[in-house]
């Protein structure tokens, strides 16, 4: 056999086992496709079950208490907002879950779906006679009563136990794929580095020293030298054109090499995108502590301020805007809260519809923080006062303060969120509550941690929607002694925050400047008890 086809036996193999590598990488990303494809469509089903569980289990209970209301004949109905609006949210839920589950298991889905529709149909029917025919409401609510236990006792529970099945198979087939995949892939990969290797001893031996140049060259590329090239000084012989082909093979060996190191570059951006997100979701030091140990344990925070926003007659300006806009509206003044926040070091938790819930003081703990949420809560009404909305409009907004201890962690498995728990919560969300448009509440602990910096007025005690008498104080801008100067921020403010916290202001917000105060501020409306309870 001639060198020439023996270098043509020995690229083809190689070519064939680059082939094989190559339909092997093709059939394990379908393969994973497929299996990643149906775990998203289990896990999907999981959280909407979850969803409509929560919600019929809200409505059973919400329909239990008011058939317990006794109207009498010809006496208005009480003040209860219908529950329509949530029973069919719950049955939009339980349509998306029969469009998320295989045919194969779609015969409980059917049959819930049926069950809560004929629920649903008698829970609106209760609430449309209550109050003007006060029998047929009973009669209604007394059918609903058991055709909800069977709902949320019954069908719910045997289609969760379903789901959880499909999704523990689907799991395990996911397992099961990669662990295939990857042994597959590698045993082809170490096969494909023997038979080059032994292509490449094999050319050696039978050139010996009379071909010690190509030899040279085999070794160096079986070693994956692929920089070495085999040096030719004629074209007009075999040799030669055997030394070009090993040439071209090293040059397609190094462009796999450099499309392999590009792959690892992309995956580890990959994870650098996988990071910011987690970053997003939870703060750095709960994000290093989860990643390290799988689990992160909960942290008593001795003192930190809650803040609390809420747009005043939301459900009402919402009624003028199309849903899109209002999506779009809120994201735009969510989107501003952030970067306000992330400005005075502050930590969000969450947002509850129109209400933005963030903390100061963790998870770092650090003095300053009721004064850095009063400065960013400046911002916010400066920010939500110069926002026009599309119909010309513009909203108002409450802020409400509060500062004392809280309990910090992370709960559930999946989905992780950060929260705090604890009465300073609640109590932050009544200060919230009781206060009035564009006006930032705040408590007596705050009143007394941020006095030496700013002018409240004390409003005195205001009932709130517990029937609880609370101290509350209305923040009205700078101290004038602490304002003015047209510097950002004011010496005086500066100098009198570095002396009580032993570190530099961080940012101030410009509405403050010029007299110390938001310019125009309404006046503090009184806040009735019933004001409280509606959340007006």
């Amino acid at each position: 056999m001639t060198i020439g086809r023996r270098l043509a036996l020995a690229f083809s193999t190689i070519l064939v086992l680059l082939a094989v590598n190559q339909a092997i990488q093709i059939w394990s990303a379908s393969l994973r496709t497929a299996s990643v494809a149906t775990l998203n469509r289990a896990l999907q089903r999981q959280i909407v079950l979850a969803d409509v569980k929560q919600r019929v289990g809200d409505l059973y209970k919400q329909m239990s208490l008011l058939a317990q209301v006794e109207t009498a004949p010809g006496q208005a109905t009480p003040d209860i907002d219908s529950p329509a609006p949530a029973i069919d949210r719950a049955a939009a839920d339980i349509a998306r879950l029969v469009t998320l589950t295989d045919p194969a298991d779609l015969a409980p889905v059917v049959e819930l779906q049926k069950a809560y529709a004929q629920l649903g149909e008698d829970w609106k029917r209760s609430y449309d006679y209550m109050g003007s025919e006060q029998a047929f409401a009973v009669a209604f609510q007394i059918k609903a009563d058991p055709l909800g236990r069977r709902v949320l006792l019954q069908l719910v529970p045997e289609l969760q136990t379903q789901v959880t099945e499909r999704a523990v198979q689907a799991q395990a087939r996911f397992a099961a794929v990669t662990r295939l995949t990857t042994r597959v892939g590698l045993s082809i990969f170490v096969l494909s580095m023997i038979v080059s290797i032994a292509v490449a001893y094999r050319l050696a031996r039978h050139l010996r020293t009379r071909l010690a140049d190509l030899a040279h060259g085999a070794s160096a590329i079986a070693a994956m030298d692929l920089s070495y090239r085999i040096p030719v000084t004629s074209r007009d012989d075999e040799l030669a054109a055997v030394a070009g082909t090993f040439n071209e093979m090293a040059e397609s060996l190094a462009a796999a090499q450099a499309h392999l190191a590009a792959r690892n570059e992309e995956i580890l951006q990959q994870q650098k995108v996988a990071q910011g997100l987690l970053l997003n979701i939870l703060p750095e030091q709960v994000a290093a502590e989860l990643a390290a140990r799988g689990e992160v344990a909960p942290r008593y925070f001795e003192d930190v301020t809650i803040l609390f926003t809420d747009f005043v007659g939301f459900t009402l300006a919402t009624e003028k805007l199309a849903a899109e806009e209002v999506v779009t509206v809120l994201h735009g003044f969510f989107k501003a809260f952030d970067e306000i926040i992330a400005r005075y070091g502050l930590e969000k938790m969450k947002t509850i519809g129109d209400s933005y819930f963030c903390v100061g003081g963790l998870p770092v703990r650090t003095p300053s923080h009721p004064v850095d949420a009063t400065l960013a809560a400046f911002e916010m009404i400066r920010e939500v006062e110069s926002r026009a909305l599309p119909d010309g409009s513009r909203w108002q907004v409450r802020i409400g303060l509060h500062t004392g201890p809280v309990v910090a962690g992370v709960v559930g498995s999946r989905k992780f969120a950060f929260d705090v728990w604890g009465d300073t919560v609640n109590l932050g969300s009544r200060m919230e509550s009781g206060g009035s448009p564009n006006r930032i509440n705040v408590s007596a602990a705050v009143h007394q941690r941020i006095k030496d910096f700013f002018v409240m007025e004390n409003r005195g005690r205001i009932l709130t929607k517990e029937k609880k008498a609370l101290e509350m104080y209305s923040v009205v801008g700078v101290l004038p002694m602490l304002a003015g100067g047209g510097e950002a921020p004011p010496p005086a403010f500066a100098r009198r925050y570095r002396t009580y916290f032993d570190k530099d202001l961080a940012a101030f917000p410009a509405c403050l400047l010029t007299d110390g105060a938001v310019s125009p501020l309404p006046e503090a409306a009184d806040v009735t008890p019933a004001d409280v309870e509606s959340g007006a």
